[in-house]
């Protein structure tokens, strides 16, 4: 048998298909949800590998992606085939990760965990014994209904001309460049959305598309803070769920409780939860 890693800043259709079915079949073996994000838009750096892919004899075995909004952490989520654990190919895969970590100064690991997640939990303990939990969040899922904005109140796609009103709020809270704000105007996984409070912006979401709409990227600029617009970003976002035909989900800290309080009232509850755990970049 041979076994090759491949490394990539971006998936082809056919690759993105690929690392699909594995998903499936991990997912389905292991009780796993936390779906994998195919996508560098959001990443610092997208000219960098992101995505890692071990073949062994040509057929796709092990995939690990690196999520990079920040220069602080590279955030790790990958999974091996059943029949092809123990082989040290997820190995392999980490290692080169490490390496393209190291060449653009990103300190830490950031590891994404399901607690059910038995396979991925004993390799941390055995080559990261020191890593140390950074925080856990929850996915939250509420099927929608509709209820109208507060007055004055709108929530309008991003397009050229409503950018740099997003692209403002987006910079204050999350401290993005124009160029990653641009990247929701061309994304095929998700659309911004901007909300309006007589006229004026008042808040920024985005949503993600697949089985269920993904709530993320929240924000309200500071200022503003308090007044209800928070809550007229969730019933825009479940309104949009409610018109298409869809649930609604969105990851939250667990260690948040004011965002968390907010969910809940709306009718969000926990379907799983994801651990992440830290650790200086290294080769193992």
């Amino acid at each position: 048998m041979t076994f090759a890693v491949e490394a990539h800043p971006a998936l082809t259709p056919v690759q993105c298909a690929e690392v699909e079915a594995l998903q499936r079949a991990v997912f389905e073996a292991d009780g796993l949800h936390n779906a994998v994000w195919l996508s560098n838009e959001i990443n610092f750096d997208r000219s960098a590998p992101c995505f890692f892919l071990g073949r062994a004899d040509g057929a796709l075995v092990s995939f690990l992606s690196l999520f990079l909004p920040e220069r602080q952490a590279g955030e790790v989520t990958g999974f091996t085939a059943p029949q092809s654990r123990g082989r040290g190919h997820f190995t392999a895969l980490l290692n080169e990760a490490a390496a393209v970590l190291g060449g653009l100064g990103v300190p830490d690991f950031l590891f994404a965990l399901e607690p059910q997640g038995a396979p991925a939990a004993a390799g941390l303990r055995a080559h990261f014994p020191a890593a140390a939990h950074s925080h856990t969040e929850w996915r939250m899922r509420r099927t929608p209904d509709f209820a109208p904005l507060p007055e004055g109140c709108t929530a309008v796609p991003v397009t050229r001309e409503t950018l740099a009103d997003f692209a403002a709020v987006s910079a204050e809270v999350y401290g993005e460049n124009r160029r990653t704000a641009e990247a929701a105007l061309t994304s095929a996984l998700r659309r911004a959305y901007l909300v309006r409070a007589d006229g004026a912006p008042a808040g920024i979401f985005s949503l993600a598309a697949g089985e269920a709409l993904t709530l993320c990227g929240v924000a309200v600029p500071e200022k503003l803070r308090g007044r209800g617009y928070g809550n007229a970003v969730v019933r825009a976002a479940l309104n949009l769920a409610f018109e298409a035909g869809k649930a609604l989900e969105l990851d939250v800290d667990s260690a948040n409780p004011p965002a968390l309080g907010l969910y809940r009232k709306f009718g969000f509850t926990p379907v799983f939860e994801v651990q992440y755990w830290r650790h200086p970049v290294k080769r193992i």
